[in-house]
């Protein structure tokens, strides 16, 4: 058995993570290709028709990293929803964390339609959870911040295996 902490991680990206693909802005199919499975496995994800594993949490955490590491700037709201949905989730308070949803889930089919850019909604939605409070935004200009994001895959691997 996974550690209780790594599965609620993966249940935690598995529940939020049609949210987080249309915030990177890709559809099923291009998210697919990026990992190199069928746009239908990205679909029983998003419908929770099989529960994520850990190879699929780990594939899909090391392609969003690589997207957030190649295009810092474009993909602030994505470091930000990790964060507060899969990282760090009670760091955030309930009010903070509805409000920057609601938000998001507003913004999000916009980039993935392609009527606005994922850097502008980014930087939108970035300047709206900081007006919300709460969140730790100065961070994200740091670009030794950006180049830990891998945290997580520490923890998913460094985690033992129940006897």
């Amino acid at each position: 058995m996974l550690g209780d902490k790594n599965m609620e991680e993966i249940k935690r990206l598995q529940d939020n993570f049609s949210l987080i693909r249309r915030t990177v802005g890709w559809t099923t199919e291009e998210f697919g290709e990026k990992l190199g499975v069928s746009k239908m496995t990205i679909s029983n994800i998003e419908t929770k028709r099989h529960p994520l594993s850990k190879l699929q949490y780990i594939a899909i955490r090391s392609v969003l990293d690589a997207e957030i590491s190649n295009n810092p700037e474009e993909t602030q709201m994505l470091y930000i929803l990790l964060d507060m949905l899969i990282d760090n989730p009670t760091q955030y308070g309930k009010k903070e964390k509805e409000d920057l949803l609601l938000k998001a889930n507003l913004i999000s089919p916009s980039i993935l339609a392609g009527t606005a850019s994922r850097k502008e909604a980014s930087k939108e939605w970035t300047k709206l959870a900081s007006a919300i409070g709460g969140v730790a935004l100065t961070t994200l200009s740091n670009p030794v911040v950006i180049g830990t994001v891998g945290k997580w895959l520490y923890k998913a691997l460094s985690s033992k295996k129940a006897k």
